[in-house]
């Protein structure tokens, strides 16, 4: 006959214990009694999961969550896990309250959030004007794509450059669609797009940047006349952007300005923001 719940502290075998079928329908009788006792339980606060309770009382998952911290109590020692369990499992100190719940901000404190896009740009055209607007007719420019590798880091990039000499501009499109866990902008850097170009002088070549809100009109952000003979970064801050909603569809219109053989770069574009 089974002693388990009744007498749950089973007496440890030893090298003397008897091996009869008395004892060994012993052992599976408790193993079953445990066993149903689990489907059954719920968080009743009885002294320990294996006190009897009522067939069927394990009907849906708050119960069966209640069950696991029932049980969880049994094991540590501490009824709390089953009394208002609505603390942080981080910060759990075993006093009244702690233990159960675990709320996300507990796991951390950090909700910064950085997506990375390298050319080709998901989402990304050529196009020889700013959002659909007339073309400038200065659009004689070669748009290459290629990698500089430095220091065995590969970076991929477009490039403008035109042989004329008058500068000469090409535009890279992209649409970009926030995520579902968007909640706002960082606020210096929200949007970085890596540069560089043949000369120090915006008269010999430069890259600009025009950002816009699908459905709005007016140009959002912008910066123009970037020149940096090194790799660099175009910043864009979330205070200039305002506010924005997850599935917002970002549209940014980066142009290569070129003469005399200098080239516009652009790298990797970078979002920077909140959950």
């Amino acid at each position: 006959m089974a002693t388990y719940p009744n007498n749950p502290n089973l007496q440890q075998g030893t090298n003397l214990t008897a091996v009869n079928p008395a004892n060994w329908n012993t052992l599976v009788d408790n193993i079953n009694t445990i066993g149903a006792d689990l489907v059954d339980a719920r968080g009743d606060e009885q002294v320990f999961p294996g006190t009897p309770h009522n067939a069927g009382q394990c009907s849906d998952v708050s119960d069966m969550l209640q069950a696991i911290r029932h049980i969880l109590s049994d094991i540590s020692g501490e009824t709390n896990w089953y009394n208002n369990p609505t603390g942080s499992l981080k910060i759990h100190n075993h006093s009244v309250g702690q233990g159960g719940l675990i709320p996300w901000n507990s796991l951390g404190t950090s909700n910064n959030r950085k997506i990375e896009l390298h050319p080709q740009y998901p989402g990304s055209l050529l196009t020889n004007s700013l959002r659909g607007a007339t073309a400038s007719g200065n659009n004689n420019i070669t748009i290459n794509t290629d990698v500089n590798v430095v220091s065995y880091i590969g970076r991929h990039y477009y490039e403008g450059v035109s042989s004329q000499t008058s500068l000469q501009d090409y535009y890279v499109a992209l649409r970009f669609t926030l995520p579902i866990d968007f909640g706002a902008w960082t606020s210096t850097n929200a949007i970085q797009i890596e540069y560089r170009t043949g000369s120090a002088l915006s008269s010999d070549c430069h890259v600009d940047v025009y950002v816009y809100k699908s459905g709005n009109g007016s140009v959002i952000a912008s910066s123009e006349n970037n020149v940096n003979i090194n790799w660099s970064n175009i910043g864009i801050s979330g205070s200039s952007l305002g506010t924005w909603s997850p599935n917002d569809i970002l549209e940014i219109y980066v142009k290569l300005e070129s003469r005399n053989n200098n080239y516009a770069r652009i790298g990797k574009i970078c979002f920077n923001y909140n959950a």
